[in-house]
């Protein structure tokens, strides 16, 4: 059976390969305001934790508590100097399965304005019809990052900078977006298997595709009709981290086609907590979805697996009980 209930089941890392700490250290602290929560050493690795922390939330030079973030994702940035760097291609990219991550703030002209004044390129501000009020730069690695408005541009009310952030409002880590060529083999997997609620499905017939979002979350949306387009804007608002899956169409019918989702990519996966891992484990089983590994994780000293979705992306399941 699926979990049903947020509890049981969370986004808690996004894991990406970088090349260089420091300048992937000063991208994601000092231009986007994320905090280094704690940094740990596996072999020749060393893993990177950031979140997004209120300023006066920690005590100068304190370890953060990450029971703290429970309720929260992380980025999880890996530097391993014996590893070749990962070949990351700037997006969009058709072929590529990685997509980018998004962080949703109140006002994305303010959010664009601190970042161009802090030397990062970022293309201009636009609304995507029926979408959202958005824009995009890239980190030192060319990972796409993602600015979302949590209100379409004609219903907008200019907000006032607050020094206190980076990017002038209060962030949240919103998206994780990857592409998917079978949908509802994806749907199956991450509704029926592990659990996560489908909130909205928006279709681009302009562009060819259709974005799915889903959740580990109790919340019903405001409309029951998931392509509402009041749902949107709702959307953005959400204080939790949320899977965006694209579908390009035609990509199921094509049998030569599959997403490069190898390490290569730098997208290392997607990790979910769980107080139910041999229920998730056994359900995957019976899908017939490989799990490649059960073990003792060296760096949380806890129970994980890995597992396959049917793009082979790898996910990793932390047990949380």
């Amino acid at each position: 059976m699926p979990l049903a209930k947020s509890d049981d089941l969370q986004i808690a890392q996004h894991t990406l390969r970088i090349s260089d700490p420091e300048s992937s250290l000063s991208f994601y602290e000092a231009k986007l305001g994320m905090t280094l929560l704690t940094q740990r050493t596996n072999n020749t690795a060393t893993h990177f934790y950031l979140g997004f922390r209120e300023p006066d939330s920690a005590t100068a030079g304190e370890e953060p508590n990450l029971a703290d973030w429970q309720q929260h994702s992380f980025l999880e940035l890996v530097y391993d100097p014996e590893q070749s760097p990962p070949d990351i291609r700037r997006q969009p990219d058709s072929s590529e399965g990685y997509w980018k991550i998004a962080i949703s703030v109140a006002d994305v002209d303010i959010a664009h304005s601190l970042l161009v004044s802090n030397g990062v390129e970022v293309d201009t501000p636009r609304q995507v019809p029926d979408i959202a009020y958005l824009c995009h730069c890239n980190d030192p690695d060319n990972y796409c990052v993602e600015l979302i408005q949590h209100d379409f541009l004609q219903n907008h009310t200019p907000q006032t900078a607050s020094s206190v952030y980076p990017l002038g409002t209060r962030p949240t880590f919103s998206l994780i977006t990857y592409r998917v060529k079978n949908v509802e083999k994806s749907l199956n997997f991450y509704s029926d298997v592990l659990g996560l609620r489908l909130l909205s499905r928006q279709v681009v017939e302009s562009r060819g595709f259709t974005l799915y979002f889903l959740a580990c979350t109790d919340e019903d949306p405001p409309h029951p009709d998931i392509e509402n387009i009041d749902n949107r804007e709702w959307l953005w608002q959400r204080p939790y981290t949320m899977i965006e899956l694209q579908h390009i169409w035609g990509t199921e019918s094509d049998d030569d086609f599959a997403y490069r989702v190898g390490p290569e990519t730098g997208f290392a996966g997607v990790s979910f907590a769980t107080r139910k891992l041999n229920n998730l484990l056994e359900t995957a089983g019976q899908k017939g979805f490989t799990i490649d590994a059960d073990n003792v994780d060296p760096i949380l000293q806890v129970r994980t697996a890995t597992v396959r979705d049917p793009d082979g992306y790898s996910l990793r399941l932390i047990d949380k009980g």
